[in-house]
């Protein structure tokens, strides 16, 4: 990261200045003679003064700072450290100085030096680097809140050694890092999502038992995919490798459809973190058992014109992205009406075994939770207390979904 100067005048310099400016004046036009103390004194200012204009010009543009770690991850209620690497390529030092960061408040610095401003964290820490050469400084943290965090600014006040007040460096760009903060796990009530033999035909990315014999379909190869999945010829043709789709036989997995409004409104439920926890809880437990599931939010992503989701998988390294995935999730984001969601995933994603979602209902959220009773699936509702199978609502005049 590279600064630029913020120049702001010096009201003890600018004194100084014109008081030498006025002296040369009575010297040069009215013939004052000046001491000689008070000549070697003018001598020795503007000496300092122009050495001044040249520390000035060559410290700013030979002082860059980089972030060493450019992903941290840990979970809430945390400590951890953020390392920064001072570089100096001038051929002068910089003694004493200071920098400030700036981030997010889901997490603190320990010494935070800011008058408490909303959603932010402030720190100082001084630093001294010499000529060529270059110094690391280590800022503590402690994770306060389940998200993202980005150091959002940064300055360094430079002490003039040859003049007054200090030089005041912005930075240019923003640091390609980020802190990813996992929620934490709340633990709920055991619940029965009993493994069931689905009828008919359902073409899965993942089951438990698969028909090697009956190749359905490819799809973009996965990290946790087996290598001798890999189709290799479909690979060729697509220019990536390709993961067969095998016939099912006994289909076991779990839809999480996470709920990110509140009834009626466009803000997010009061318990969406503790929801968040609970999730977080859950797909642990799917891990350690070998269960796949996938991950839905009603969370638009403008990129994509879609919603944030993860793609079905399973053991450690799916639950890793799990987290990931809740850590990005912004409550407060652009959000889309969740039978809008469910909608989606009944037309256009692989369907599961049991659906598993967040949040109230309303006669539309209902029409489409029968659309997916109808096709055999179980369909659970995450409460308050625990996880429950929901208790559909006889409708009179409600036709039941073929």
């Amino acid at each position: 990261m590279n600064y630029k100067v913020d120049y702001q005048p010096s009201n003890v310099m600018t004194f100084f200045i014109g008081a030498v400016a006025i002296l040369f004046v009575l010297d040069v036009f009215y013939g004052m003679q000046l001491n000689r103390w008070m000549t070697l004194s003018l001598g020795l200012f503007m000496s300092f003064f122009l050495l001044n204009l040249i520390y000035e010009k060559m410290v700013p543009d030979k002082i860059t700072v980089s972030i060493l770690e450019r992903d941290i991850r840990l979970f809430n209620n945390q400590e951890g450290t953020l390392r920064f690497r001072i570089h100096n390529e001038g051929w002068l030092p910089v003694l004493n100085g200071s920098i400030i960061l700036v981030a997010g408040d889901d997490i603190e610095f320990f010494n935070d030096t800011s008058l408490k401003i909303r959603h932010q964290t402030e720190t100082r820490a001084v630093f001294t680097v010499m000529a060529k050469s270059d110094i690391t400084i280590e800022i503590p943290f402690r994770a306060r809140k389940r998200g993202i965090v980005k150091v959002m600014d940064t300055r360094i006040e430079v002490p003039k050694i040859f003049g007054f007040d200090s030089l005041k460096l912005t930075q240019k760009g923003r640091f390609l890092h980020e802190i990813l903060v996992y929620p934490g796990q709340l633990d709920i009530p055991p619940f029965d999502m009993r493994s069931k033999t689905l009828q008919g035909l359902f073409i899965q990315k993942r089951a438990l038992y698969n028909d090697p014999m009956l190749t359905i379909g490819t799809r973009s190869y996965q990290q946790t995919d087996s290598m001798k999945d890999i189709h290799w010829k479909a690979s060729a043709k697509a220019g990536g490798l390709q993961t067969r789709i095998y016939e099912k036989t006994t289909h076991v997995s779990w839809l999480i459809a996470i709920n990110l409004r509140s009834e009626k409104t466009y803000a997010p439920p009061s318990n969406i973190e503790e929801n968040i926890e609970k999730i977080a809880y859950l797909t642990r437990m799917a891990s350690e058992a070998s269960i796949p599931y996938s991950l839905f939010t009603n969370l638009s992503t403008f990129d994509s014109r879609t919603f944030l989701k993860l793609e079905e998988g399973t053991g450690k390294l799916h639950y890793r992205k799990t987290l990931e995935t809740l850590a990005r999730i912004d409550a407060l984001s652009y959000t889309l009406s969740f039978d809008r969601l469910l909608k989606h995933i009944h037309t256009h994603e692989a369907l599961p075994s049991h659906l598993l979602f967040t949040g109230r209902t309303d006669p539309a959220i209902e029409d489409m939770l029968k659309s997916f009773r109808a096709r055999g699936i179980e369909v659970f509702q995450m409460d308050e207390d625990d996880v429950q199978p929901y208790a559909f609502p006889i409708r009179s005049d409600y036709d039941e979904p073929n």
